[in-house]
C-alpha cells in the first residue's frame, strides 16, 4: 500500500445542510490536486477532485446559531449514532470515520468548524493506506 499525500488536503468551504428527515448533513470541498503516476506499480495519474459528504449527524439542533462553540463526539461506523460519511476518489467511495465536530463562534454567516476524521481508503482498495486527518474549514 502507499501513503497517500495527506498534506495535499487542503480543505476550502464546508456546507451545513438540513435535509427532509431534519437531521444535518455536512459535505466539505477541497482543492482539487493530481497524484503524480508511479513507476514503480504503474500507476497512472489521479485526480483528487472530490468532496467529503457526512450525513445523518445526529446534532441536538439543525440551528447554526445554537451549536456554537460546543463539540460533539461520534463512534466509528457501525456503532448506533455514527456518521455516515465517505470520500470518492479513484473511482470508489471510500468511507471516512468523523469521530468529532468542534463548531467555532458564528461570524457573517460561517462557522469555525474542526473535523476529526479516518479516510479508510483500504476499504474498496483504493491502493492507498487509511489515515487520520483532522481539519479546519468555514462551514456556512
Amino acid at each position: 500500500m502507499a501513503k497517500f499525500p495527506v498534506s495535499n488536503i487542503q480543505p476550502v468551504q464546508a456546507k451545513f445542510i438540513v435535509g427532509a428527515t431534519g437531521q444535518p448533513s455536512i459535505v466539505v470541498r477541497f482543492l482539487p490536486f493530481t497524484l503524480a503516476p508511479s513507476e514503480e506499480d504503474g500507476s497512472e495519474a489521479l485526480d483528487f477532485n472530490t468532496e467529503l459528504r457526512a450525513d445523518c449527524i445526529d446534532l441536538p439542533t439543525s440551528d447554526l446559531n445554537a451549536l456554537q462553540n460546543r463539540t460533539f463526539e461520534f463512534p466509528e461506523n457501525p456503532a448506533d449514532g455514527y456518521i455516515d460519511a465517505s470520500v470518492y476518489f479513484a473511482n470508489v467511495h471510500s468511507p471516512v470515520d468523523v469521530t468529532k465536530l468542534v463548531f467555532g463562534n458564528l461570524d457573517n454567516g460561517e462557522i469555525s468548524l474542526t473535523m476529526v476524521t479516518k479516510w479508510l481508503m483500504t476499504f474498496e482498495g483504493t491502493g492507498f493506506d487509511d489515515f487520520d486527518l483532522t481539519f479546519s474549514v468555514p462551514l456556512r
